[in-house]
């Protein structure tokens, strides 16, 4: 469980051109051991907050769009190249995974669920409190199905 209480979370690129602010606790925070975000992150897994975009603020440079694999986009910065956040094609520009890497303060933002966990590193050990799920899936968390379903009505309409 996160909370941001009143103090939102900062964040940006390594060079500093792009900062962005998330206004709001994140959907959900995961670890995601899928092929895409390993090749991705150069790393066993990514770390992602998933966000409504409308609470992700920028609040310095333009981050550019660019196109990631499996349809996805990625938002990274145009001068030192860092990708910031990105957009799956199931939810497109209305939620962003925002990397917890990128995040001031990422420590605050404990992983709450585990997915595609098919494809981990086989010396990955899954914390056993934690929901894990081989392809996709949805921890039982009542206000993230309803964010996630108050987007996706708004997609649809």
């Amino acid at each position: 469980m996160h909370s941001l209480s009143s103090t939102p979370l900062d964040g940006g690129c390594k060079c500093g051109t792009v900062r962005f602010r998330l206004e709001v606790a994140p959907i959900i925070t995961h670890c995601c051991h899928c092929k895409d975000c390993q090749k991705a992150s150069g790393s066993a897994f990514c770390i992602n907050a998933m966000i409504e975009s409308e609470h992700l603020t920028v609040l310095a440079g333009v981050p550019q769009r660019f196109a990631g694999a499996q349809s996805q986009e990625v938002a990274r910065c145009a001068d030192c190249g860092v990708a910031l956040w990105s957009y799956h094609a199931h939810f497109g520009a209305a939620i962003a995974f925002v990397g917890v890497g990128r995040l001031d303060q990422g420590e605050r933002l404990a992983p709450e669920a585990h997915y595609f966990t098919r494809s981990k590193h086989p010396w990955v050990r899954l914390p056993p409190e934690l929901p894990a799920f081989e392809t996709l899936g949805f921890p039982q968390k009542p206000e993230a199905e309803a964010r996630i379903g108050a987007v996706m009505a708004k997609r649809q309409s």
